[in-house]
């Protein structure tokens, strides 16, 4: 029997008898049912599940929280550490272009002749291979400057690097392979 149309026909007052009883037995099966879901919403389990569910709803949204606020706190580090750089760099870039009194070509040629006074004999095969200007700061931020670092061939199968201070043209260093 179709339960829809007997329904039907019982909300109209034009079931008949068998129709009635098989629509009140499937209202009582359809309350039973009910009856044990109900139950079953109110038994233990279920509100452990319930609270098992809050409980990694809650995680998920602590590590979001937590991993928002570590990205803010490291952007506001990095903000700091550039705006601290730049308090310092600044002031040192300034004053080390401020230092320089000889030119890349000059430092090339004091490096170049320094080598032509210890292998006279290769004058002509003294060749420049790279330069090279580093920063430095020693004590003072106002005493910062660049220093020229530069290999020069000597034209006897040896590169010399040769370090030499852009405010006094002097040569601090050399290094011979």
């Amino acid at each position: 029997m179709d339960f829809e149309k007997a329904y039907e026909k019982f909300l109209n007052g034009t079931a008949s008898p068998e129709e009635v009883e098989f629509v009140r037995s499937e209202m009582k099966k359809a309350n039973d049912v009910n009856s044990i879901l109900n139950n079953v919403k109110n038994d233990g389990a279920t509100k452990e599940a319930e609270r098992s569910s809050i409980r990694r709803a809650m995680k998920t949204y602590l590590k979001k929280d937590t991993i928002k606020i570590l990205v803010i706190v490291c952007a506001s580090l990095v903000a700091l550490a550039m705006a601290v750089s730049l308090s310092v760099g600044i002031p040192i870039l300034g004053n080390a272009r401020d230092n320089v009194n000889y030119s890349k070509e000059q430092a090339e040629a004091i490096a170049a002749d320094y080598l032509a006074a210890r292998f006279p004999e290769n004058v002509g095969k003294i060749e420049v291979r790279r330069v090279e200007r580093e920063l430095e700061v020693e004590g003072r931020i106002k005493n910062a400057r660049y220093i020229y670092v530069i290999d020069v061939y000597n034209g006897a199968n040896n590169v010399f690097e040769i370090e030499v201070d852009s405010k006094t043209g002097a040569i601090i260093d050399v290094d011979g392979d």
